[in-house]
């Protein structure tokens, strides 16, 4: 019979009632579920609406049919696997390696999260299906008496089947979610033995399915996410599951075990949206024995996988048109990019103090590479002599991986991108089987004697242990870098939630609750929670209440949403709120409890919330242009600076609060808050040539908080000195961006450590900017810093020359520090301003704020 017969073959079997009605039900769900989530239609909110209620209900309907069904076909499948288990020095090798590297795991990577806002969603909906039977995320809820209130539910974009199976675990382990580290890492060594069994059972080849399970196991990449919370390590534990039930499926070919196929597939399906698109391979590789009849079983196969993927097709339909890319960056059109970037990251070499510097081991690609061309050779080769062993696993390996190619195509698939590397583990298994093809061979082919087809088995088994042992040992040897968290190590948001934790764990045990940028997270591991906008919408009697009811255990987080916007890269989903945390900051009234460095100069900081201020600075206090007034007599030359302000508060609390005035850091004044209008008036003569800082603060005496601290500038010009950024700049180079006169390299007004200046230069390092003072001035003064504007600098020094030659320089200073800069240039031709970064010249915008000419 050839191919054209038996296509049309199939075709007939599918051809009657069932089959026909079976087909057009599976193909009708999935259509009808994708155009209702058209978001050009008048349906997404019953996509939306069904995407929230529905998973849930489905999820167990298909637990308790997929446990109904194995319980009747157990005896089945015990009677098949004893058919299919290999030789015991093979199945003892296979179970002594798969606890060695679970044991290396457990005691050398740190249980912890890798990718922790995609993994904070998971926890979250599963604490929603606990409570409250949805699987959206409950992006913000308080938990109250054994519920939770959710103030926020989305539709998660993740698929949930990871979240069914922690809230099935929930009332064995609680809902404090960090007992999901233990459960993930318990299916490592599940994991190996699952593909270990599925590669034997449809190759009959056991040292194969030995060494590719180890060589899978033995990526940092791998070891590292089953210490994690993330989806990957669901994923490689399902495929290998599906690829076992799918031979067992193949092998006994009755209606009941495809179902089961169908259920397992279908909830493989929920662990990524891609995942969906692996499914056609078994699909089609299943089609000849579904359909080597008319009868049941493919009609009942392809309905049951489609209405049970219902959940993931949900997800997909809600979510066509939404862009998760961050930035400027366009997640499509670039998968060629994507796969060079990607084997650049994979085979980077080790730094020069024999570190790994990715969670990837050079020499695997390159041995995937070598089985890739090996595969193809022998699918080619045997094919000629009629066996389409091999050149049906490369069918089957590229239907797969049609999935890798949505990945790296749709949604930035760039392990530039640290937490990107993670998808590497939809690869891995695939490539792990094909990397050990040739090795396998190789070594079976030496140990068969010359002149005989009979394979010395001793001899093979002792070459794949001793591959196995360099191998394992290999891997082992990076224990340092395991140690070290090498994956996801500059992964500022895990290092966030790991400190916050660490915090907690510091603190006696109470209820708390946390004002965050992302309260999921918090909500994930059992916590109440509130964004920061939801926070400032409550009254003030609400937030008292709230203070009240958690007996002042309510704290605000400053994470890294608040920070900079320019410190992510392009093609990176994320979102600052900085402005936000700004404005809440000034409103409300806090009390700093921990300042905890991530970074560079990037903090997490932790305050006690003691809810809405009830005054504002403006409201306290407001200041006027200083000014210069003349001579008060014909006798007197000297002029004055008049400094006015106007004290606003008359209430009773304002007779505990102090004013202070100073200038040039030299008290002024130091009284009782008094309401009314004043002014004070300095001669001139007492100012210092140039900038002179006046600072206006109003403390509170029983709290000891400033309620307002102010400052203002004023030029005295007298003399001759002059303003340096008024002054013709005879030449400026800088590496990025363009020089700026009174604002900040990106426009904005000058800020340094929070505080303005009017006047001043902002470039970006490095720069050099050279100006002809033609012997002029005697002195040059002015303070530096690194604006507020961007926060990821490495560090920059300043330097100033005087006709080439080093005048005065500062030590490597960053964000939140401001240094005074002051040089004899008498005599001095050329001056000559430089800034130099420490490291990468990333975030390095430098403001050099009321700088002077003095003669």
């Amino acid at each position: 019979m050839n191919y054209k017969d038996a296509i049309l073959k199939l075709f007939k079997n599918l051809a009657h009632p069932a089959g026909f009605i079976g087909t057009i039900i599976a193909l009708f769900i999935p259509i009808l579920i994708y155009f209702y989530g058209d978001p050009k239609g008048n349906h997404k909110g019953i996509i939306r609406e069904l995407d929230l209620n529905l998973p849930f209900w489905l999820f167990w309907v298909q637990l308790i049919l997929g446990i109904a069904i194995f319980i009747i076909l157990n005896k089945d499948f015990r009677e098949w696997i004893k058919r299919i288990l290999p030789a015991k020095s093979v199945s003892i090798m296979t179970l002594v390696f798969a606890v060695a590297i679970s044991i290396f795991a457990g005691t050398q990577i740190e249980a912890r999260h890798r990718v922790q806002s995609d993994e904070s969603v998971f926890m979250s909906v599963a604490q929603n299906m606990y409570y409250n039977h949805e699987s959206g995320t409950c992006n913000q809820g308080e938990f109250d008496n054994g519920a939770l209130k959710c103030n926020h539910t989305s539709n998660s974009f993740k698929t949930k089947g990871l979240s069914f199976l922690y809230y099935l675990g929930m009332p064995l382990f609680g809902t404090d979610l960090r007992w999901i580290f233990t459960a993930e890492f318990v299916m490592l060594p599940l994991a190996f033995l699952l593909m270990f069994l599925a590669i034997v059972a449809w190759t009959k080849q056991p040292l194969l399915a030995f060494l590719a399970s180890l060589l899978m196991a033995l990526q940092p990449t791998v070891l590292f996410q089953f210490r994690a919370m993330s989806v990957e390590p669901l994923y490689i534990f399902l495929s290998a599951l599906s690829l076992l039930v799918f031979k067992w499926a193949y092998d006994r070919n009755t209606v009941m075990h495809w179902t089961f196929l169908a259920l397992i597939l279908a909830f493989f399906a929920q662990t990524r949206q891609e995942t969906i698109f692996c499914i056609f391979a078994f699909i089609i590789f299943a089609l000849p024995k579904l359909l080597d009849k008319q009868d049941a079983k493919a009609p009942v196969f392809f309905v049951t996988f489609s209405l049970f993927s219902v959940p993931v097709l949900l997800t997909i339909s809600y979510f066509q048109g939404f862009g998760f890319q961050g930035g400027e960056f366009s997640a499509h059109g670039h998968f060629f990019e994507d796969l060079a970037k990607n084997w650049e990251v994979m085979t980077m070499k080790i730094g020069d103090n024999g570190e790994l510097r990715n969670p990837f081991l050079s020499y695997f690609n390159y041995l995937f590479v070598i089985g890739a061309i090996y595969l193809v050779f022998r699918a080619i080769n045997d094919a000629r002599k009629s066996d389409f062993t091999y050149l049906k696993i490369l069918s089957f390996l590229l239907l797969y991986h049609v999935q890798t190619y949505v990945i790296l195509e749709n949604v930035s698939g760039d392990f530039s991108i640290e937490i990107n590397q993670r998808y590497s583990l939809v690869m891995l298994p695939s490539m792990a089987f094909v990397a050990a093809l040739p090795i396998t061979h190789m070594i079976q082919y030496f140990a068969t004697p010359m002149n005989s087809k009979e394979q010395n088995a001793k001899g093979a088994f002792a070459g794949i242990l001793i591959a196995a042992i360099i191998f394992t040992g290999w891997t082992f040897h990076y224990k340092q870098d395991f140690n070290k968290n090498i994956m996801y190590n500059r992964n500022h948001l895990t290092i966030e939630e790991y400190e916050i934790l660490g915090w907690l764990k510091q603190q006696p045990k109470a209820d708390r609750f946390f004002i965050y940028g992302r309260p999921w997270h918090f909500v994930g591991y059992g916590i109440s929670s509130l964004h920061y906008d939801e926070a400032r919408k409550l009254s003030n009697a609400k937030m008292k209440k709230l203070i009240d009811k958690y007996k002042g255990e309510v704290y605000y987080i400053r994470g890294l949403d608040c920070w900079d916007s320019h410190t992510y890269h392009k093609k990176a989903v994320e979102h600052r709120i900085a402005t936000t945390c700004d404005v809440f900051e000034r409103e409300m009234d806090m009390t700093g409890v921990k300042n905890i460095l991530i970074t560079n100069n990037y903090w997490v900081q932790i305050a006690k919330f003691n809810g809405r201020k009830n005054y504002s600075p403006e409201k306290i206090i407001s200041t006027k242009n200083l000014e210069t007034v003349p001579a008060d007599s014909a006798e007197s030359k000297a002029k004055s600076l008049r400094i006015s302000y106007d004290l606003k508060e008359k209430g009773q609390s304002a007779s505990k609060w102090l004013f202070v005035l100073t200038l040039n850091d030299k008290l002024i004044t130091s009284a009782p808050y008094q309401f009314g209008s004043f002014q004070k008036e300095i001669n001139v003569e007492k100012l210092q040539p140039g900038f002179n800082h006046v600072r206006f603060i109003v403390q509170d005496l029983a709290t000891k908080k400033k309620l307002a601290d102010i400052s203002k500038f004023y030029f005295e010009g007298g003399n001759g000195t002059v303003s340096l950024a008024d002054y013709s700049i005879e030449s400026h180079k800088q590496e990025w961006g363009n020089l700026h006169k009174n604002e900040s390299i990106e426009g904005n007004k000058l800020t340094v450590d929070g505080l303005l200046y009017e006047n001043g230069i902002g470039t970006h390092a490095s720069s050099t900017t050279v100006f002809n003072i033609n012997k002029k001035y005697s002195k040059i003064k002015f303070s530096v810093g690194l604006d507020d504007e961007s926060l990821c600098s490495d560090g920059v020094a300043v330097e100033v020359l005087g006709d080439g030659k080093s005048l005065a320089k500062t030590p490597f200073f960053k964000n939140g520090e401001l240094h005074k800069v002051e040089a004899d240039i008498a005599g001095i031709q050329t001056l000559t301003i430089k800034s130099m970064p420490q490291k990468s010249i990333n975030c390095s915008h430098v403001d050099i704020v009321n700088p002077v000419l003095i003669p």
